[in-house]
């Protein structure tokens, strides 16, 4: 056998190899891929607390606060958002003396910080 057809046969093989692995990498990456697209959340309109819809192009209730509880607690556990850190922005960590330098800081999060 010539010894560049032992080398085209090598090559083929790499190649072959290479296409096997990107194909197993993708095959182990699309489940992940497709679940964080099915995660987001669909458009929604923001709540008022009694539940009525804020609509700022037409003025219906735009001078109401939203409520999370109305606007995300139809599609979420309204519960378990309520302790998240986002949520709360250090509001269940606010102590007097918590900064004994920075008497103005009240906690590690928002709340309390100018």
């Amino acid at each position: 056998m010539p010894r560049f057809i032992g080398f085209y046969k090598t090559k083929r093989l790499w190649v072959l190899a290479v296409l096997a692995l990107m194909v197993a990498g993708v095959g182990l990456l699309a489940p992940s891929l497709l679940q964080a697209k099915t995660r987001a959340c669909v458009p929604f309109p923001l709540k008022t607390e009694d539940g009525k819809i804020i609509n700022p192009l037409t003025g219906d209730n735009a001078d109401q606060p939203y409520s999370t509880r109305q606007t995300c607690g139809a599609c979420h556990d309204y519960d378990k958002i309520t302790k998240g850190y986002h949520f709360q922005q250090g509001w269940d960590r606010i102590k007097d003396d918590f900064n004994k330098k920075k008497p103005w800081m009240l906690s590690d999060g928002m709340m309390g910080k100018f």
